[in-house]
């Protein structure tokens, strides 16, 4: 474990990492699964935000625990090296950080989709995702300090129209009736796989834990806090577009029109508003957390020991946070939105069942046997089952995409340590 060539400032708060976590959280999935999960349970949807944050609940415990343990940045990468070695910390940071730059720059390309002189115009588009990935990569050369504050404003910004919705979930609740359509409980699986997804990013809040102040205590809080406080707001504005819009299942904007519902046309376009708001709020924060991946690979000695160099004026890891931006600025140009559920399902699975066998291998060496062993593993193992289960839940093309990725990054790792022997 060697480390890095200069330490980084410590500088971000427990509710820097809080508004982290909750912004990689409650994204864009937001905006648009209410009709499709209407679509597969009826008004028993919100059952499927219920069960998938009682499925997810032991694998953010892992990770509360595991960065408890960890005051460096890298995250489930970090974890996977120290307990399992290089090859596996490689494996599960690379992976990590495709993800994210592909998520970073699918999200960006969505902006454009909410914005009215923007519509049918594809070249604005990707120059309003390019533009995005340029200036918050920008901000977080610039000092981590400034993107914290930026991905903190974005957070609570985009928060007031969901929460106006949510209230409107709270008066609902007495009067909600949960009804199955006529598949019954069939269409729960897929209707859980599209909850996976809208939960992902409290993993993400341990990767920049090297510039935390208080990682240790902080960034648990964090994961945990953005995990709960994530599905109460998906259960509750669900249930509030199931009694504001008749026809949920066929909208294809259906916060917006619950709002129009709820506060007229103004409330359509406050919640248009905060759309915007809330995916741009998601490029802030990739261009926060997605380079510390890289950093972790580097310091470990996968890939060249610059990008893990800390800028001698700014205190960022400014090879990285370059690298990164450039990349996700070509994958702008290339991707869209389409495609990456599936992608991402696959690739968060493995960060998460990697994460629980981490603490699963640790608690079972420290209790060495006896009851207090089986005590210990229940919460590792229910969130490898759970993982297991809502990844199976998927296809198998997404599996072999991340393989192929998964060859090419070691294939990149060879070609780095060999150029710099």
């Amino acid at each position: 474990m060697r480390p890095s060539p200069a330490p980084p400032r410590r500088e971000l708060s427990r509710f820097d990492l809080v508004c982290l976590g909750v912004n990689a959280v409650v994204g864009s999935s937001i905006f648009l699964f209410p009709g499709r999960l209407a679509g597969h349970l009826g008004s028993a949807s919100p059952a499927a935000y219920a069960l998938t944050a009682l499925l997810l609940a032991p694998v953010a415990l892992c990770f509360a625990e595991a960065s408890s343990e960890h005051d460096r940045a890298g995250g489930p990468a970090l974890y996977a090296h120290t307990e399992f070695g290089p090859e596996w910390g490689f494996a599960i940071g690379w992976l990590c950080w495709i993800t994210m730059i592909v998520s970073w720059a699918a999200v960006a390309n969505g902006i454009a989709a909410y914005l009215p002189w923007a519509a049918g115009r594809p070249y604005i588009g990707k120059a309003v995702a390019c533009g995005a990935i340029a200036v918050f990569g920008a901000l977080n050369w610039r000092g981590v300090r400034l993107g914290a504050w930026t991905t903190d404003f974005f957070t609570v910004a985009k928060l007031v129209p969901i929460a106006l919705i949510a209230l409107a979930g709270i008066y609902a609740l007495p009067a909600w009736r949960p009804e199955l359509p006529p598949a019954g409980w069939r269409p729960l699986g897929a209707a859980c796989f599209l909850a996976y997804f809208a939960y992902q990013g409290f993993e993400t809040v341990p990767v920049p834990a090297g510039e935390a102040r208080d990682p240790k205590r902080d960034v648990p809080f964090a994961v945990l806090t953005a995990l709960i406080g994530s599905a109460v707001l998906y259960i509750l504005v669900q249930i509030a577009a199931l009694s504001l819009v008749p026809r949920l299942a066929s909208s294809e904007r259906p916060l917006a029109d619950a709002a129009a519902a709820l506060m007229g046309p103004w409330g359509a376009a406050l919640v248009t508003a905060g759309a915007v708001i809330s995916m741009t709020g998601y490029v802030a924060g990739s261009a926060l957390g997605g380079p510390r991946y890289l950093v972790a690979l580097a310091e470990e000695g996968h890939l060249p020991r610059s990008l893990a160099a800390v800028h001698p004026r700014f205190g960022t890891p400014s090879s990285s946070i370059l690298w990164s931006a450039g990349v996700a600025l070509i994958a702008a140009l290339l991707l869209d939105f389409n495609g990456l559920v599936d992608f991402s399902n696959v690739v968060i699975g493995a960060q998460f069942l990697s994460t629980c066998a981490v603490v699963l291998v640790r608690r079972a060496r420290r209790a060495k046997s006896g009851p207090r062993a089986l005590t210990g593993a229940a919460v590792p193992v229910a969130g490898i089952c759970a993982t297991l289960w809502l990844g199976a839940q998927g296809g198998w093309r997404q599996v072999a995409a991340s393989a192929a990725v998964l060859a090419a990054g070691f294939a990149l790792r060879a070609g780095a340590r060999a150029f710099s022997h």
